[in-house]
């Protein structure tokens, strides 16, 4: 009689728990878009019937906390990768190959995805002498393949090139009302487009992963999610100019070096991805510093340093992998064991540690000297670029 009222009493509290559990509150997982759905934003971006596309990568995946499904598929003439965001359908990104086609040039039209990237097959081959199109002419069939009138531009830059011993104009424009810049090589000679890429600046997602739901296969181990840093100003920049030497002097002073330390030191004006930028090269100390400065604002975008042709012998022993780790971390303040991955590596015979720290929107990528800890290579750029 014992043993069966403890029976009794166990399924009971069995019963409450289970009752317990079915009325905690549940964690919501994200409401994605589902793949179908991503597939048709991706094959009506690339303008490919459903009949012709066969799918070779269909799965679910995460970057810097954004949720997307990754896409790869084929037409039987080129091959197509596209990320389609999976909270929002919205394309990121769309790349096209055409290197499935024997001959003939594809227009690749003016799309909707975040980074669209074509190669055509040139019909030219061997170098091209003269040119049977002026620079009117390659702006003219730029223009009209991206379906932009001139006047929408904020900047337009036709100029003439060589690639591969063929003659040829580069086209680039930035249209402000979408973000969106172009970039076309046209053939000289005969007009065809050559390769052409146009990219969204300054894509935010809607929404994002977080504790409510992580998409399947995300990836951990230091990755930051969040908002653009202040670097990350999307785009063409208008009004107010900071001007070269306050550029050289943000530079010099990001940097820790004085003007009169300097090997030479070069300050460009210039458009990247729409903004008006300065490009503040210098070399002091063996080490050969790139800066690229937001011109309205004066933010740093970009930086990296090498430390050009350093031949510090390495004798003794070599450092532990805390104290490598300990030196990258030192230059990123708040940066964290846990947002650090590195590896040790082989550089023309010397041991160098090679890893990525990302933290606060950012990712710093950095070459460090196994014996001296000297920091050979150090770059930084937002997650977001």
């Amino acid at each position: 009689m014992k043993k069966t009222l403890t029976i009794a009493l166990s399924a009971a509290a069995l019963t409450l728990a289970l009752a317990a559990c079915g009325s905690s509150p549940k964690t919501q997982a994200p409401s994605y878009v589902g793949m179908d759905a991503a597939k048709n934003a991706a094959l009506a971006d690339a303008g490919v019937s459903t009949t012709n596309a066969v799918f070779t990568t269909a799965e679910l995946d995460d970057k810097n906390g954004t949720a997307y499904y990754d896409l790869k598929f084929s037409d039987g003439t080129a091959e197509y990768e596209y990320d389609v965001d999976a909270l929002t359908g919205v394309v990121i990104e769309g790349k096209k190959d055409d290197t499935l086609r024997n001959n003939g040039i594809v227009n690749s039209g003016s799309g909707n995805a975040a980074d669209i990237s074509t190669t055509a097959t040139s019909t030219s081959t061997g170098t091209t002498t003269g040119t049977s199109i002026d620079e009117n002419k390659a702006k003219s069939i730029a223009l009209a393949d991206a379906g932009v009138k001139e006047a929408d531009t904020s900047y337009l830059v036709v100029k003439p090139d060589f690639d591969n011993g063929v003659a040829v104009y580069d086209v680039e424009f930035y249209v402000a009302s979408t973000k969106l810049e172009y970039d076309y090589e046209i053939d000289a000679a005969t007009g065809d487009i050559r390769s052409m890429d146009q990219d969204i600046e300054g894509y935010t997602p809607s929404g994002s992963t977080t504790s409510n739901g992580t998409a399947a296969g995300t990836t951990s181990g230091g990755t930051t999610s969040g908002t653009t840093s202040g670097s990350t100003t999307t785009g063409a920049s208008t009004g107010t100019d900071i001007g070269e030497t306050k550029a050289k002097s943000i530079a010099l002073t990001n940097a820790g070096v004085k003007e009169a330390d300097t090997g030479y030191l070069r300050v460009k004006l210039d458009y990247d991805d729409g903004i008006k930028v300065y490009e503040v090269e210098f070399y002091a100390g063996g080490i050969e510093y790139d800066y690229e400065i937001n011109a309205a604002t004066g933010e740093i975008r970009s930086m990296d340093h090498d430390a050009e042709g350093y031949t510090a012998p390495q004798t003794g022993s070599a450092k532990s992998e805390a104290d490598i780790q300990a030196i990258a971390l030192a230059k990123v303040p708040g940066a964290t064991a846990s947002n650090l991955r590195m590896h040790l590596d082989f550089d023309d015979g010397r041991q160098t540690y090679e890893g990525s720290i990302y933290y606060n929107s950012m990712e710093y990528e950095f070459t460090i000297d196994a014996y001296s800890g000297a920091i050979l290579e150090w770059e930084s750029e937002s997650i977001y670029d």
